[in-house]
C-alpha cells in the first residue's frame, strides 16, 4: 500500500501501479487486501504487533479512501482494463471493503464511514442492473450476491437484498444434479472451492435451508476430487485450476461430515502448498486467498477443537461417474484415477498408498507446417464416449491452439478501443464477449482425429491412443503432454509440487504414428497387488 498520508495515490494498494509505474491504471481488486488489515487489527493475536495500531488504523483509511475513489459514477469498478465496468471487480471489492468495516466496527472515522457506506450503494444500484453477459461464473455470481447481503445491511435499502437472492437464486438453479456449479458451461473443483466460500457466508449472513443443501450437495462433489497428495482438480476440469480454498469448509465442517472431511484431510496440505495456495500463486489471487484464510481460521477459532477427522465420505471403491460434469473418478485398493471425459481422456493416477503421482496425461499438442499449435484438449460435452466398470473410450478431432500475448501494437490498439468507444457500456460489454469467444469458447477442427481407450485394473492402469487423419500429414511435430491447458484461464497453470513428478513433455515418432500403431503409456503403483 502507499502509506504517505499527501501523495496523490495514498492507500492504492496496487504496487504495479503507485511504486513501479508499469500500469497506466490501478486494478480495483488489490483493494481486497483492507480485509485481512481488518482482520489483524481486530482480531489478531493479542501480542501482535498490527492489533489496535492506530498507525495501521489509519493506514486502512486510506485504504477506504481510495477504494470509493476508484469507484465510476454508475457504480462499477475494473479489473483487467479502464472502463471495464467488471461484475468481479464490483461484486468482490464491495464484498471485501464491507467484511473489513464489519471487522472495525465503531473504530472508522464517520467521515471515512459515511463515504464508505455511499460507495457501497451505489456498486449495490449498479449490480441491480447488471449481470455477466459472457458466461456463467457462478463463483462470481456467489461473490456479486454476498457484497449485495452486505449492501442491504450496511444501507438497509431492500431492494439490495432482493437482488442477492436473484443471484443466489440464479446460481442454485444452474447447480447440477451432481452437485456442481457452472463455470463456463462446466465442472471446476478447484474454482467451487473459491465460489462456494461466498455462498458459506451468504448462509452465515441470512440462514437459508435451500442455500444450505445446495451447499451439502456442493461439498459432496468436491469431495471426490480431492487428491491422495492433498492437491485438488486440474486439467481435467472445466476451468484446469488446481486452487484450494479452505473457508467454506471449516466453516461447514461442524455440520456436514463431508466438509469435515475435505477441511481435515486438505489441512496438512494447506501448511505445505500441496494445492495451489498462497505458496505458488500471483499477485491477481494473492488477496483473495489471503482473505480466505481469514475467514478459515475464524472458523477453527469458533469451532470447538479442529473439527476432527471425519470419515471419507466417498465411495471406498468402484468408479464413480458425473456424465453432466464429463468427469469421472476410479478408486481401487493401489490408485486413484481423475478423469475429464469431456476435455478428451485428460487424466491423473496417484498410489494410494505414497500419495505419488503416477501419471498425469494432459493429451497432445502439435505444430502444423504452418506454425500453428493444434492440440486432443478441449471441452466438448457433445464428445463420443463410453464408460464401461474397466474402460473408457473418448474420441474426437484436434483443434487448434491459440496461445495469444499483449504485444506493443495490440495493446496500444486495445487501450484506444477502451478509452474511447468502450466507454460505451453496451460497447463494452460487447468486447467482453468478443474476449471470452476468442480465449476460451473459440474451436478450430482440424482434419486430424484421435481415439483413446483408458483401462483401469486391479493393480495397472494403461492408456491406448490411435490418431489418423487427413491432418497427420500437415503435422510437422507432435508431442504428448504431461501439463497442458488450452484456454485463457488466468487462475490455472500455478505450480504444485506433485507436477515435479509429471515429467516433461516427450515427442512423438510422426513416422511410427503414419503406420496406425497405437501409442501406449502406463501407471503401476509401488503397491500394486494391495
Amino acid at each position: 500500500m502507499d502509506r504517505e498520508g499527501m501523495s496523490p495515490t495514498a492507500g492504492c494498494c496496487d504496487r504495479n501501479y503507485w511504486a513501479w509505474k508499469f500500469v497506466d491504471f490501478p486494478g480495483a481488486r488489490f483493494q481486497e487486501s483492507l480485509c485481512a488489515l481488518a482482520f489483524v487489527w481486530s482480531e489478531s493475536a493479542p501480542d501482535s504487533p498490527f492489533r489496535g495500531s492506530p498507525t495501521l488504523l489509519e493506514w486502512i483509511h486510506l485504504g477506504l479512501e481510495f477504494w470509493c475513489g476508484l469507484q465510476h459514477r454508475d457504480g462499477s469498478f475494473d479489473e483487467a482494463y479502464p472502463f471495464e465496468r467488471s461484475l468481479a471487480a464490483t461484486a468482490f471489492t464491495t464484498f471485501y471493503v464491507s467484511e473489513a468495516v464489519e471487522m472495525l466496527g465503531d473504530a472508522i472515522r464517520d467521515h471515512t464511514r459515511e463515504r464508505v457506506v455511499e460507495t457501497v450503494h451505489d456498486a449495490g444500484r449498479w449490480l441491480l442492473a447488471n449481470d455477466e453477459s459472457h458466461g456463467v461464473l457462478s463463483n462470481h455470481l456467489a461473490a456479486a450476491a454476498a457484497a449485495l447481503a452486505h449492501a442491504h445491511r450496511l444501507t438497509g435499502v431492500r431492494a439490495l437484498g432482493d437482488r442477492s437472492r436473484y443471484f443466489l437464486g440464479l446460481i442454485l438453479s444452474r447447480q447440477s444434479d451432481e452437485g456442481w456449479y457452472e463455470e463456463y458451461g462446466g465442472a471446476d473443483p478447484g474454482y467451487q472451492t473459491h465460489g462456494s466460500f461466498y455462498l458459506a457466508r451468504c448462509l452465515e449472513l441470512a440462514p437459508d435451508e435451500n442455500l444450505r443443501r445446495s451447499l451439502y450437495r456442493s461439498v459432496d462433489f468436491i469431495a471426490h476430487f480431492v487428491h491422495p497428495d492433498r492437491s485438488l482438480g486440474g486439467e481435467y476440469a472445466s476451468r484446469n485450476t488446481k486452487t484450494y480454498y479452505p473457508a467454506a469448509f471449516e466453516m461447514l465442517a461442524a455440520e456436514h461430515e463431508g466438509a469435515a472431511w475435505i477441511a481435515g484431510h486438505m489441512r496438512p496440505g494447506v501448511a505445505v502448498g500441496a494445492a495451489a495456495s498462497l505458496r505458488g500463486i500471483d499477485a491477481y489471487n494473492y488477496f483473495p486467498f489471503l482473505n480466505n484464510y481469514v475467514f478459515a481460521l475464524r472458523a477453527c477459532a469458533e469451532r470447538d477443537g479442529d473439527g476432527g477427522m471425519a470419515r471419507d465420505p466417498t465411495p471406498g471403491s468402484g468408479c464413480t461417474r458425473f456424465p453432466d460434469a464429463g468427469l469421472l473418478r476410479v478408486r481401487r485398493p493401489s490408485y486413484e484415477l481423475f478423469m475429464g471425459t469431456t476435455k478428451g481422456g485428460v487424466l491423473k493416477v496417484f498410489d494410494r498408498s505414497t500419495g505419488e503421482l503416477l501419471l498425469s496425461d494432459c493429451g497432445y499438442v502439435g505444430r502444423l507446417s504452418d506454425g500453428r499449435l493444434c492440440s486432443s484438449q478441449y471441452l466438448d460435452p457433445r464428445r463420443p464416449v463410453e464408460t464401461r466398470d474397466d474402460e473408457v473410450i473418448v474420441e474426437g478431432s484436434f483443434m487448434e491452439l491459440g496461445r495469444p500475448a499483449m504485444t506493443p501494437a495490440r495493446f496500444i490498439g486495445f487501450r484506444l478501443f477502451s478509452l474511447t468507444v468502450g466507454r460505451v457500456p453496451p460497447v463494452g460489454r460487447w468486447l467482453k464477449r468478443l474476449l471470452v469467444r476468442v480465449l476460451i469458447h473459440r474451436k478450430r477442427p482440424i482434419p486430424l482425429r484421435f481415439e483413446r481407450r483408458v483401462r483401469f485394473a486391479e493393480g495397472i492402469v494403461e492408456v491406448e491412443d490411435r490418431i489418423g487423419g487427413p491432418g497427420l500429414a500437415r503435422l510437422e511435430r507432435l508431442e504428448w503432454a504431461p501439463l497442458l491447458t488450452t484456454i485463457h484461464m488466468g487462475s490455472a497453470r500455478y505450480y504444485v509440487a506433485n507436477e515435479l513428478a509429471s515429467g516433461a513433455e516427450r515427442s512423438i515418432d510422426l513416422r511410427e504414428l503414419a503406420t496406425g500403431a497405437p501409442l501406449r503409456r502406463s501407471a503401476r503403483p509401488v503397491r500394486a497387488d494391495a
